[in-house]
């Protein structure tokens, strides 16, 4: 057994051993680290991971499924929140656009010292996407982000509710003191939703419009050209190269396109290359 061999076979097994007894390290946020060194290994992991969530517990201790948890009805202050930062291993509550979660048993990540520290006690929404941990940045207004912060938004937001125990709301932004949506809430549900509309729209003009392969030698200059799979779209055809101009002709970028596309106002020829040809020598 060769030394590679021994050393795969060793990280699975210490993998399976952590997964098991300290399922909160394969976080979403660790599965991105784990996976830049060994991608092999990540669904792996998610999947000892998830086969510890099956069940969790409410806040008086009873098991219950994901798919059941009740909507809670405790409203916090803000200033009762701040209370729960796992001092003297107290409780570790955190909020995510309003919603309060318990995540205690998260604590050498959310407690006293841990690398997600500053999430406890506030709902620092805005800083899940924009990377501002100062407490200027630790704030529950989401207002102004982009389409793909939005997107991160919901996808922290169902990471939480799936992973952790939902028990209450923070009055603020999104929930009134009795713990009613506000308009906030629903515009900021409204936001969410043309971020994703946007993204399955722009998902969908890249399958219609792939991304041209490249290719640039010194001595020849950049060639692009078509096949059956470029720009991370496979298909079961291949496409000539055109420039691709934007709707307001301020970015232009190589895409592949069918025959029945060609007559689309933003797709341009290269220049010196037959229109039907799959490949193209720009020009240097």
């Amino acid at each position: 057994m060769n030394k590679l061999l021994k050393l795969s076979i060793a990280v699975v097994l210490l993998a399976s051993i952590i997964a098991v007894y300290q399922p909160d390290v394969f976080t979403v946020k660790y599965m991105h680290d784990v996976a830049a060194k060994y991608p092999a290994l990540v669904k792996f992991f998610k999947w000892l991971h998830s086969s510890n969530k099956g069940a969790t517990q409410t806040p008086d201790g009873n098991q219950k499924s994901g798919s059941q948890k009740n909507e809670p009805t405790r409203v916090f202050t803000k200033e009762e929140l701040a209370k729960y930062k796992g001092v003297n291993d107290g409780k570790i509550y955190i909020a995510l656009m309003g919603r309060v979660f318990d995540v205690s048993r998260g604590k050498d990540f959310y407690g006293p010292g841990g690398g997600y520290s500053f999430f406890s006690g506030v709902d620092g929404s805005r800083a899940f996407v924009t990377g501002d941990f100062k407490p200027e940045g630790l704030i529950d207004d989401i207002a102004g982000l982009g389409s793909q912060d939005y997107i991160g938004l919901r996808d922290w937001l169902d990471f939480y509710m799936k992973d952790y125990d939902y028990i209450g709301k923070v009055e603020g932004l999104f929930f009134d003191a009795k713990g009613n949506p506000t308009q906030y809430y629903y515009d900021a549900q409204e936001w969410i939703k043309a971020a994703s509309n946007y993204k399955e729209e722009e998902d969908l003009f890249k399958e219609k419009y792939p991304m041209c392969n490249v290719d640039y030698k010194p001595e020849e200059g950049s060639r692009v050209w078509c096949s059956t799979k470029s720009g991370g779209v496979k298909r079961d055809w291949v496409g000539v190269p055109r420039s691709l101009y934007s709707a307001d002709a301020k970015n232009i970028r190589c895409a592949c396109a069918q025959e029945a596309d060609l007559s689309d106002p933003l797709l341009k020829e290269y220049p010196n290359c037959p229109k039907d040809a799959t490949s193209c020598m720009l020009p240097k």
